[in-house]
C-alpha cells in the first residue's frame, strides 16, 4: 500500500546496532518483526506505573464493583481510535505527529509535536519525581541520590532505542509481577482485606468513565503508533485472529493493569490506608528490598513510554525546517532526559503538574479526527512520501477543515473540564469523547464547504482510496 522513500533504507542500513538512529524515517522491513506479544508486553508494563493505583483512590467512592464495570465501559468506547493508531503503525511505519501532518497540516503538527513533547518530558519528571519520593521513603537518608539513578537509568534505556526497549520489557515483566506478588501477600498475611464493593456515595457513570480513559487508554492511544510501526507490515492474506491480536494488543495492556492495579489501590487502601502497597512494606528489610525493586522497575517501564515519544515528537519538530541527521535521535533522548531529571531533582515539576493534566483536552479531539480522517477521508491509502511533503501555502500548512474542528472540540472538551456546562452532560456522559464525536461530525461537514488542499499533491487520487 504505501511508499517508502530510497533514502530511509540506505540509512538504516548504516545504523549502529546498538543505539537506534531511524529517528522519524519509515521503519524499515527488516526491522519490523515485532509481535502482537511484545505489543501487548510493553504497553502493559507502561501502563502499570507505580501509581497506576492511584487510580483506585481517585475512584474509591465508586466501589469496586462499579470501577470494574467503569473499566470495561472505557474499554468498549476506547478500543476502536486506540486499536486504529495501532493499525496506522502497521500500514505507514510512522509515528502519530508525522502522520498528522495529512490531517491537520505540517505547521499545526509542528506545534502540536511540540506541545506533546513538553507533555512526554514533563510526565517522565513527574514520575521520576514520584520514584524518587517512594524509594526515598523505603531508604532514606541518601538525599537526591534515587532521583538520579532513575532518571540516568530510564535515559540510557531511550538513548538505545525500540529493539533494547522491547528486550527490556521482555525480560523484566516476570521480575515486576513477582515482585508485586509478593507485597500482595504481604498484605493479604499481615492485614484483614476489606473488598470495598459497594459505592459509598453517588455514581456519575460519565465522569467515571472519562477519568479512566483520560488517566489510561486515551492518555496513551496517540502513541500506539510509535510502537506498533516496529511491527510486521499489515496484509490482506494475514487471518482475522492475526489481525485482531494486532488490532487489540496496545488497547488490553493498558487496561488490564488498570483494572488490577486499580483493584489493589481499592482495596489495598480499605485494608491498610495505603493505596500503594509498596509503602506497606517499609519496615521489613527483605519486603522493603522486594517493593524497591518493584517500584523501579514499574518507574522505568511507564518512563520509557514518556521519553521515547517525545524524543520522536521533538525530531518531527525539527524535520518541519532542518535537514535530520544521523544522531539526532540518541542527541535528543540525553537532552530530554536530562532535562527532565534536572527538573525533577529540583522539584519544579510539583507546580506544573495541573498544566499536564489540563493538556488532556487535546488529547481527544486530536485522537478522534486521527482516525476519522485516516479511515474516513484518506481511506487509509496516503503513501508514506505524502507525509514528508514541503507544504507552500497557508492552507497547506494549517488545513482548515481539520483545525477548525480541533479548535472547535478542545474548546468543548475544556468547558467540561472547568465546570462551565450542565453538571447533567459531564457527569453522566465521557463529555470528552462526546465532544470529540461532535469535533469529527463538524470535521466532516466543514470538508463540504471547505476547500482543503489535497493532502498528497504529486497524487491527487490519494484522498479517494488508491494504492
Amino acid at each position: 500500500m504505501s511508499e517508502r522513500p530510497n533514502q530511509a533504507d540506505a540509512a538504516a542500513s548504516r545504523q549502529s546496532e546498538n543505539v537506534e538512529t531511524v529517528g522519524i524515517r519509515p521503519i524499515p522491513e527488516a526491522r519490523r518483526n515485532m509481535s502482537a506479544l511484545s505489543l501487548f508486553s510493553i504497553w502493559g508494563l507502561a501502563s502499570a506505573s507505580a501509581t497506576t493505583p492511584v487510580i483506585g483512590l481517585l475512584l474509591y467512592d465508586v466501589g469496586l464493583t462499579n470501577f470494574c464495570i467503569a473499566v470495561v465501559i472505557a474499554g468498549l468506547i476506547g478500543i476502536i481510535p486506540a486499536g486504529l493508531f495501532s493499525e496506522q503503525g502497521r500500514e505507514v511505519p510512522l509515528i502519530s505527529l508525522v502522520t498528522a501532518r495529512a490531517t491537520f497540516g505540517p505547521g499545526a503538527s509542528f506545534l502540536l509535536a511540540l506541545l506533546y513533547t513538553i507533555t512526554g518530558a514533563g510526565w517522565f519528571g513527574l514520575n521520576t519525581d514520584v520514584g524518587g519520593q517512594i524509594l526515598s521513603t523505603l531508604y532514606p537518608g541518601h538525599g537526591n541520590l534515587w532521583y538520579w539513578l532513575l532518571g540516568i537509568g530510564q535515559t540510557a534505556l531511550v538513548f538505545l532505542g525500540m529493539k533494547w526497549l522491547e528486550r527490556f520489557y521482555n525480560w523484566t515483566a516476570f521480575i515486576f509481577i513477582a515482585s508485586y506478588a509478593v507485597l500482595i501477600y504481604y498484605m493479604v498475611s499481615r492485614y484483614t482485606i476489606v473488598w470495598p464493593v459497594a459505592p459509598s456515595g453517588a455514581v456519575h457513570w460519565g465522569a467515571i468513565v472519562q477519568t479512566i480513559l483520560s488517566f489510561s487508554l486515551l492518555a496513551w492511544a496517540y502513541e500506539f503508533s510509535t510502537v506498533s510501526r516496529f511491527c510486521p507490515p499489515r496484509a490482506s492474506s494475514e487471518s482475522r485472529l492475526r489481525r485482531a491480536s494486532y488490532f487489540c494488543a496496545a488497547t488490553v495492556g493498558v487496561l488490564l493493569p488498570v483494572l488490577l492495579m486499580g483493584t489493589l489501590g481499592l482495596v489495598g487502601k480499605a485494608s491498610t490506608g495505603e493505596w500503594n502497597i509498596a509503602l506497606i512494606a517499609k519496615d521489613l528489610p527483605l519486603t522493603g528490598a522486594i517493593a524497591a525493586l518493584g517500584v523501579i522497575l514499574a518507574i522505568a517501564h511507564t518512563n520509557a513510554m514518556n521519553l521515547y515519544p517525545a524524543v520522536t515528537k521533538l525530531l518531527a519538530a525539527g524535520e518541519t525546517f532542518r535537514t535530520p541527521r544521523r544522531y539526532d535521535q540518541p542527541l535528543a533522548s540525553l537532552v530530554l532526559g536530562a532535562i527532565a531529571t534536572v527538573l525533577a531533582v529540583a522539584g519544579i515539576l510539583n507546580f506544573v503538574e495541573p498544566f499536564l493534566l489540563l493538556l488532556g483536552v487535546f488529547l481527544f479531539p486530536f485522537t478522534f479526527l486521527m482516525m476519522f480522517d485516516w479511515v474516513v477521508v484518506q481511506k487509509r491509502a496516503t503513501p508514506v512520501a505524502a507525509f514528508f511533503e514541503k507544504k507552500g501555502t497557508a492552507a497547506e500548512l494549517f488545513r482548515p477543515s481539520a483545525c477548525i474542528a480541533f479548535v472547535f472540540g478542545v474548546v468543548l472538551s475544556a468547558l467540561g473540564h472547568f465546570g462551565v456546562l450542565p453538571a447533567m452532560l459531564t457527569e453522566h456522559l465521557p463529555w470528552p469523547v462526546v465532544a470529540s464525536l461532535i469535533a469529527c461530525g463538524l470535521y466532516w461537514g466543514l470538508l463540504r464547504v471547505c476547500n482543503d488542499p489535497p493532502v498528497y499533491r504529486a497524487d491527487v487520487a490519494a484522498r479517494s482510496g488508491h494504492e
